[in-house]
C-alpha cells in the first residue's frame, strides 16, 4: 500500500525545498482504499526463472566481447565522473540532488568497507548503448538517472539507488514487474562478481516475491547479500525497497533469491600484461608528451593535405610525429574491410589502437580518417581515456574537425568519388548515401575553404603550444 501523492508529489521534485522532498516525495504506508486496481498490492506474487536470465548473461558477453577487442572497464572512481545531467533534465538533476543528500547515502559513503561506483558508466559509451540497463532504459521517464551503487571488496554485500519515471510502468502508474525482475536479476548478480572466479556470472535461477506494486516516478533501494559461495557457484538473496524518510520504515516491493555462475568461457586467458616503463618515464627521456590528434571530416575537405603539412611541421621543429592516413592504412592494416557500416567501425577501432600506441611511446599521432560516427570517435576518446597498470594519467585525445561544407568538397572532388556516388556507382558514401555526425564538442575546428593549408597548421601547432603539448617555436 502507499500513499495518494507518491506519484504526484514525485513528479514534482526539484520544485520543493529538500525537507519538502523528504517529507513527500516517497512512497508511504496508506489505506486500502488507495489499493491499485486487481488488488495486486494484498497478494504476494511468485514466479521462478530457470536458466540464463537476459541481463547477467548479456552483461557476461559483453565482458567476453570487450576482453577480447582489448577493451575494460573503466575503474569504481572514474564511473562516477562520467555522467552529467543535461541541462533541460530537470527530472535527473533533481534526482541527482535527492540521492546526493540523503542521509542513506551520507552513510554508506562513510563506510571505509564499501566501494562507491555506477556500474553502467564503467563501460565505455559504444557498448553502453547496446545494453539494455545501461541504455535503452536509461534516460528521461525510465531509470532517471546511472544507478549508484556501494560494493565490499568481498562479493557479500551490494546496496543500489536510483529512481524510476513514469514510461516503465505495466498498469498506470505501476512499475513494470519485468523491470522490476531486470533490476533484481542484475543487481543480485553484481552483488556477487567478486565472490566468483573471474568476477562475472550469469543467472542460473531467479525467484521473486513481489510484496507490492511499485508507483513510478520513486526513489528505490536495492540492498543485497551474497550467503553462500560454492566453486563457481553463488547464491544471493535480497530486497528492492522505497528511500524512506530519515525514521520512517521502508516499503518493501518485492524480495528475492538467485543462484549465479561464473561461466567457464570467462576463464583468464593464456594472454598476459607485460609491464614497461611509465608513460612519464618515457616522456621525460623523450623529452616530449605523446598525443593523438584525430582529423575528421568529409571526403575531400583536406584531411590528408593538413595532415601531412602538420606531420611535416612538427618533424622540422624536433618533435616526434606520425600520420595515420585513411587511403594508407587500407593497403596493409585494414585491406581487409569494406565500406559498410560494420567495416567503418572496426576500421577506426584498429586505428584507434594504433594511434594509442604511438600516443604511449611519446609521438604525435596524426589521423587523418573520415570517421563519420560520433560513437566511433568517442570510442577512440575512451580507449585513450584508459589507463593501464602503472600509467596513472589518460592520453590525451584531440578532436580536430576539419569543417567543410558538402558542396565545397563536392566541387573539390579531386578522386571523382562524390560524381561516382551521385551516379549510383558507389554504395555507402558519406555525405551523399551515408551520414556523416558533425562533431559536437571538437578541442579544435579548422576550415579549410577559409584558411591556407599553412594557416590550418599554424591554428593546430598554436594549440598544441596553449596547452603545452609542445614547445612554441
Amino acid at each position: 500500500m502507499f500513499a495518494q501523492h507518491a506519484g504526484r508529489t514525485a513528479r514534482r521534485l526539484g520544485q520543493t525545498k529538500w525537507r519538502a522532498v523528504q517529507r513527500r516525495g516517497y512512497a508511504a504506508e496508506t489505506t486500502s482504499s488507495n489499493k491499485p486496481p486487481g488488488g495486486a498490492g494484498s497478494r504476494a506474487a511468485k514466479f521462478l526463472l530457470t536458466g540464463f536470465a537476459f541481463s547477467t548473461l548479456g552483461a557476461a558477453a559483453t565482458w567476453q566481447a570487450m576482453s577480447s577487442r582489448g577493451m575494460g572497464f573503466y575503474s569504481d572512481e572514474d564511473s562516477l565522473k562520467k555522467y552529467t545531467p543535461e541541462e533541460a533534465d530537470l527530472e535527473a538533476k533533481n534526482a541527482e540532488q535527492v540521492i546526493n543528500t540523503h542521509p542513506l547515502v551520507t552513510s554508506l559513503r562513510a563506510r571505509s568497507d564499501l566501494t562507491e561506483s555506477r556500474p553502467h558508466m564503467k563501460m565505455p559509451g559504444q557498448y553502453r548503448a547496446k545494453s539494455l540497463t545501461g541504455g535503452a532504459l536509461l534516460g528521461p521517464g525510465r531509470v532517471s538517472v546511472p544507478p549508484y551503487a556501494w560494493n565490499d571488496e568481498h562479493g557479500k554485500e551490494m546496496v543500489a539507488l536510483f529512481h524510476v519515471g513514469e514510461d516503465v510502468c505495466g498498469h498506470p502508474g505501476i512499475v513494470h514487474g519485468g523491470l522490476i525482475a531486470t533490476i533484481l536479476d542484475e543487481g543480485l548478480g553484481r552483488c556477487c562478481f567478486k565472490s566468483l572466479p573471474h568476477n562475472i556470472a550469469v543467472t542460473a535461477n531467479l525467484n521473486i516475491n513481489y510484496r507490492k506494486p511499485t508507483p513510478a516516478s520513486t526513489f528505490l533501494v536495492l540492498k543485497a547479500e551474497t550467503y553462500k559461495v560454492e566453486g563457481r557457484k553463488a547464491w544471493v538473496r535480497g530486497r528492492l525497497e522505497q528511500l524512506a524518510a530519515p525514521g520512517e520504515k521502508p516499503i518493501v516491493f518485492a524480495e528475492a533469491e538467485a543462484l549465479f555462475i561464473s561461466p567457464k568461457y570467462a576463464a583468464p586467458s593464456n594472454i598476459t600484461w607485460h609491464p614497461s616503463l611509465k608513460r612519464t618515464e618515457r616522456n621525460e627521456l623523450r623529452k616530449q608528451q605523446g598525443i593523438t590528434l584525430w582529423l575528421t571530416g568529409l571526403s575531400a575537405s583536406g584531411k590528408s593535405t593538413v595532415a601531412t603539412a602538420l606531420e611535416q611541421h612538427l618533424l622540422h621543429l624536433g618533435v616526434a610525429a606520425y600520420r595515420l592516413d585513411g587511403d594508407n592504412v587500407r593497403f596493409g592494416l585494414n585491406k581487409d574491410l569494406g565500406f559498410s557500416e560494420k567495416d567503418r567501425n572496426e576500421n577506426i577501432r584498429r586505428i584507434s589502437e594504433v594511434a594509442k600506441l604511438f600516443a604511449d611511446s611519446s609521438t604525435i599521432a596524426i589521423t587523418s580518417f573520415i570517421s563519420p560516427y560520433r560513437a566511433d570517435r568517442d570510442l577512440a576518446r575512451e580507449l585513450h581515456a584508459q589507463t593501464t597498470a602503472g600509467d596513472e594519467t589518460p592520453l590525451p585525445f584531440v578532436e580536430v574537425y576539419v569543417d567543410v561544407p558538402l558542396e565545397v568538397a563536392e566541387q573539390r572532388d579531386p578522386k571523382g568519388l562524390y560524381k561516382k556516388a551521385r551516379a549510383g556507382e558507389i554504395k555507402d558514401f558519406t555525405g551523399i548515401s551515408a551520414p556523416y555526425e558533425e562533431p559536437l564538442n571538437p578541442e579544435i575546428t579548422i576550415k579549410t575553404h577559409e584558411n591556407s593549408v599553412e594557416e590550418c597548421v599554424a591554428q593546430i601547432t598554436s594549440w598544441l603550444a596553449d596547452k603545452g603539448y609542445i614547445k612554441s617555436a
